[in-house]
């Protein structure tokens, strides 16, 4: 196919010198040089045609190359997340964490402690969300507190689809967070894996609530933000996040 668009061009050159000497040598008004002029004629008609329809179908090709180069950037960035998460996440605790933790069971501490089992439930039930989860649309988030691993927590959330959302350069981090803010256009297995994620990294969610204002730059996007009217509220159970039809 491709041979072929690129000798169609010179076939028709070729057509019309042909059409220019047939007009020198032979007489136009005679029943040979009639006939000889529109069968080139005919012919760079014909050849134009096909000059055309290969060209579309090139054109075509182009296009389906091109989406599947940009299928496979994904992939490959999609699973070098996935491979930056894991080396992270099996990093081995700093001295300082690990001095933190032995201080924590010199206390009295228990890997029962509600704290503690909640993240490990938000971690199991963000796996089964995500089994049968494929992000399809983009979504952005932004406001990750600077209290958690914000390195794994940012990949993880990538994981699942976000975009992360830098805080400006006059914006102040959170250092705490108790509430989530969605999209209109969000739906609720998305604001669930968000939620769910920051609450295996220890974030004590205490509402989730669509934003009080529907704008073009948020309809697909997630606000993690502290509203101290809340902050009295208990923290969310797990389960009731998993199982909810629609948040209010």
């Amino acid at each position: 196919m491709h041979l072929t668009s690129f000798l169609l061009p010179w076939l028709l050159l070729a057509l019309a010198v042909a059409v220019g000497f047939a007009a020198r040598l032979l007489p136009l008004r005679s029943k040979a040089g009639i006939i000889t002029l529109s069968a080139l004629g005919a012919f760079m008609l014909l050849f134009a045609v096909l000059s055309n329809l290969f060209t579309a179908k090139d054109r075509d090709h182009l296009e389906r190359y091109k989406e599947q180069a940009l299928q496979a950037e994904d992939w490959k960035y999609r699973h070098l997340d996935e491979l930056t998460l894991i080396l992270a996440q099996f990093k081995p605790p700093s001295e300082a964490d690990q001095a933190l933790l032995k201080k924590l069971i010199s206390y009295g501490w228990l890997g029962n402690n509600s704290k503690l089992l909640s993240a490990q439930q938000a971690h199991e039930a963000r796996e089964r969300l995500r089994a049968n989860y494929n992000p399809v649309k983009p979504m952005l988030i932004k406001g990750v507190p600077t209290n958690v691993d914000e390195h794994i927590v940012k990949l993880a959330l990538r994981q699942v689809g976000f975009t992360l959302v830098p805080y400006q350069a006059d914006e102040e981090p959170y250092t705490q967070v108790n509430i989530i803010y969605y999209g209109r256009d969000m739906t609720p297995l998305e604001v669930k894996l968000a939620a769910l994620t920051l609450m295996r990294a220890g974030v004590e969610l205490k509402a989730i609530k669509p934003f009080p204002k529907d704008t073009q730059g948020n309809l697909r996007a997630i606000k993690v933000d502290w509203n101290k009217y809340y902050d009295s509220r208990k923290i969310l159970d797990v389960a009731d996040i998993e199982t909810v039809e629609q948040f209010k």
